[in-house]
């Protein structure tokens, strides 16, 4: 009796697969997918957010479907969420140039959301798997430069982040020797270094008077004088030559504008 019950199940499950057509189940994946692409059609975005969200865990490789949980997240003001999704596919790859892409897409919606310290982090880890990443490398000589003071005219000069500053266009200008705004961007910040030196020249004139009775106080300030004295000279020069070098490249850029019109 029970040998003939097994028989009439499998019967019945052949017949089943039969009348199906031996189909095979919907990748779930792909039905969340689809799930999430519908309600974000209705802007349904929290729907939509938690739809990609299923598709990921069945197939956490799919760049695109992050990139749309990400911008659902953004739909919805969650910027944090936002990020999270979009720097997942740097965990799925072992390609540092698609590393780099995923936290410049990151810092790119931090800049957006004015969220400027969340973008500085982004774009140095960017930098950590592309190291000639030349956006990052300006962007980041953008971040160092406004700290040291030179996005400012009422900022006190900080001569520590005015020389990463500067270090990070020297970076750009070897990649990228056209690069405009790298020349413009460094003699932005000499200008701002060169008012520091100026401060510390004055300071060091008014210790050298005032001090005048305690001479291994003078001799420092003369020291500091000096080299204060010698480091704006070479600070011009390089202005001059950051001046000339911006001048040729407008001349080439309308050049070349006026050769295409």
């Amino acid at each position: 009796m029970r040998a003939l019950r097994e028989a009439v199940r499998f019967s019945l499950f052949t017949l089943a697969i039969v009348l199906t057509g031996c189909s095979k189940p919907e990748d779930p994946a792909a039905v969340h997918r689809a799930l999430g692409n519908e309600y974000a059609r209705k802007a349904d975005w929290a729907a939509a957010a938690g739809e990609y969200g299923l598709s990921l865990q069945a197939n956490p490789h799919d760049r695109k479907v992050w990139e749309l949980k990400a911008n659902a997240h953004l739909r919805l003001g969650q910027l944090r969420q936002a990020a999270e999704s979009l720097t997942k596919p740097a965990e799925y790859t072992s390609d540092p140039v698609a590393k780099a892409e995923a936290y410049r897409l990151v810092a790119s919606m931090y800049i957006e959301g004015k969220e400027f310290s969340e973008a500085e982090k982004a774009f140095t880890e960017a930098l950590k798997f592309d190291q000639r990443d030349e956006l990052s490398l300006s962007w980041l000589g953008e971040f160092a430069s406004a700290r040291g003071g030179a996005r400012s005219m009422t900022d006190s000069p900080d001569p520590v982040w005015l020389t990463k500053a500067i270090a990070y266009y020297d970076q750009v200008i070897s990649l990228n020797p056209e690069n405009l705004f790298a020349y413009v961007n460094k003699r932005i910040a000499i200008t701002k270094y060169i008012v520091f030196e100026q401060q510390e020249r004055a300071l060091a004139e008014r210790l050298i008077q005032l001090e005048r009775k305690d001479a291994s106080k003078v001799a420092a300030a003369q020291t500091r004088l000096t080299e204060a004295t010698a480091q704006i000279e070479n600070f011009q020069k390089e202005n001059e030559k950051l001046s000339k070098k911006i001048t040729e490249l407008l001349a080439a850029q309308k050049a070349k504008k006026n050769s295409t019109s």
